[in-house]
């Protein structure tokens, strides 16, 4: 069966009633939805008894990113030799839809766009993630499940190890620059021509490039954009100019084939200028951080988006896993956190609520709550060794179009407000470290892409000395930080602080 003929049929047309459906054709029952399954595997996922959008959709996994409106996990299936992805989206609105009808996809959603470029690249012999099975379950969810790429690693993991050759970094800079340019030579774009999307064989040195969800196939052309932000996104010490100009030298020779292209100069000085200016996004920025020096940051779906957990917990996580208190328990008189008692008997943390967003279903907006922004917030925290407690678990139940629960668990807070502590202190180096150590932060923070809310006590201390991190409602994540912002975070810090002598706050308005 050629790939790019899928059948259409009713469901009700089934020789007998209750008999398992075709296999490799698209199922179309209007209150179950569709799914569409590889030729090549689809006998695979009968004897998994995977024929339908929501068994797919149910797949345990370890999430792998996170957004507003999709999770990605890493999910293991019985039988397969390599793992598997699944890209799950939490909301198809109109607004969904008419973007990738406007892009010549359909009335549909991102995955059967990602599935359908998947496709293409497969019909045109390309390298790409194998697609197994996507659809839509017909309640406003989708998703597309992709292969892992065997023997792949991240290109930024692969570049900092520094048992590569001077001979290797240089062929592996030119064959990443052939790989991309033969895409766009066949008229396959991406804006998501990052770092992070880039995998690479650890012994033959091909990429592969992933996650193709908001691509498109046009007349080839160049652009400096993509190019930019894969330099943009990775850290000097990674890749020097020598290679970068190699990496564009390959890629250059191989698509002036193709179209007419400008000088080898004024590429490479166009491609600098943009990959400048995308240095001001957060999402350029992080991709540039090392990796995270202590726990690997992991997150297993218990319940959709009903509750993520770090594995430690989600092994005694309660069954079902909508459960109180995160679910229908008391909430806190004035609204701060409650603390409760862990399963393996550790105390922590919980802050939980319920949010409005009106017609954000319908609008196909991303449903992230509060809940959502403080797991996002502990892990990006993380991600830059920040103090901060540790995150534990976090989730989100949709309750309608306009209504949502939600809950976040972390680390019991240690130690007492620093504000507090500054009050009843008197020893002078003491105040002072303490000072330098809340100054330090507030630079991480303004550094990691991060703001105070304005609200009181933000920094706690700890009995060791140790100034942290430790209201989450008194950091929030921005876009971007200006020196304005700086100066204005100093002084909303100044200001919770009326403790401190004339010399301490000259010492906090002056910086570290």
């Amino acid at each position: 069966m050629p790939l790019d003929e899928v059948e259409t049929i009713d469901p009700l047309e089934l020789v007998e009633e209750g008999a398992p459906a075709p296999l490799g054709m698209r199922l179309l029952p209007p209150s179950t939805g569709w799914v569409e399954l590889h030729p090549r595997y689809r006998e695979r996922f009968a004897s998994l008894r995977l024929l339908t959008a929501e068994a797919f959709l149910d797949l345990p996994g370890e999430i792998v990113s996170g957004h507003p409106d999709r999770h990605v996990a890493k999910v293991q299936l019985p039988g397969w030799n390599t793992a598997c992805f699944l890209k799950r989206q939490h909301s198809v609105g109109v607004r969904e839809c008419f973007r990738q009808w406007r892009a010549g996809f359909g009335w549909s959603s991102r995955s059967v766009r990602e599935a359908r470029i998947l496709r293409e690249l497969e019909k045109e012999c390309f390298d790409g993630p194998q697609w197994l099975a996507h659809g839509e379950d017909g309640q406003g969810q989708a998703f597309v499940l992709v292969e892992e790429i065997p023997e792949a690693v991240e290109l930024r993991r692969l570049l900092s190890d520094s048992g590569l050759s001077h001979d290797e970094r240089s062929r592996l800079a030119e064959g990443l620059g052939r790989t991309i340019a033969e895409l766009h030579a066949a008229g396959f774009a991406t804006p998501d021509l990052s770092a992070k999307h880039v995998f690479v064989n650890a012994d033959i040195h091909e990429a592969t490039l992933i996650d193709w969800q908001s691509s498109r196939r046009a007349a080839p052309g160049f652009s400096p954009l993509p190019l930019a932000a894969l330099h943009a996104s990775l850290a000097d010490q990674l890749a020097g100019r020598r290679e970068r100009l190699r990496f564009l030298w390959a890629y250059r020779r191989t698509l002036r084939r193709v179209i007419p292209l400008p000088r080898f100069s004024e590429m490479a000085r166009d491609i600098d200028c943009a990959a400048q200016q995308l240095l001001s996004r957060r999402s350029i920025r992080d991709q540039r951080q090392s990796p995270v020096t202590g726990p690997e940051q992991r997150l297993v779906w218990l319940a959709g988006e009903a509750v993520c957990a770090i594995p430690e917990i989600a092994a005694n996580w309660p069954k079902p896993a909508i459960a109180a208190p995160f679910y229908n328990g008391p909430n806190s008189p004035d609204g701060s956190p409650i603390t409760v008692s862990l399963p393996d008997g550790r105390r922590a943390e919980l802050l939980r609520g319920r949010s409005f967003q009106p017609f954000a279903a319908l609008l196909g907006r991303g449903r992230r709550t509060p809940g959502a922004n403080f797991g996002r917030l502990l892990f990006h925290l993380e991600r830059y060794a920040i103090p901060a407690p540790r995150l534990y678990a976090f989730g989100q139940r949709i309750l309608g179009t306009m209504r949502a629960d939600w809950f976040v668990l972390h680390e019991s807070e240690a130690g007492q407000p620093l504000a507090k502590w500054l009050t009843y202190t008197a020893d002078v180096q003491e105040r002072r470290e303490a000072i330098e150590q809340a100054n330090a932060i507030l630079d991480q923070l303004h550094d990691a892409g991060c703001r105070l809310t304005g609200r009181a006590a933000p920094f706690r201390i700890s009995e060791e000395g140790r100034v942290m991190v430790g209201d989450l409602r008194a950091v929030r994540l921005v876009k971007s930080v200006s020196a304005k912002d700086r100066s204005a975070d100093r002084q909303v810090f100044l200001r919770s602080m009326p403790g401190l002598t004339v010399a301490e706050r000259r010492l906090m308005e002056g910086g570290v």
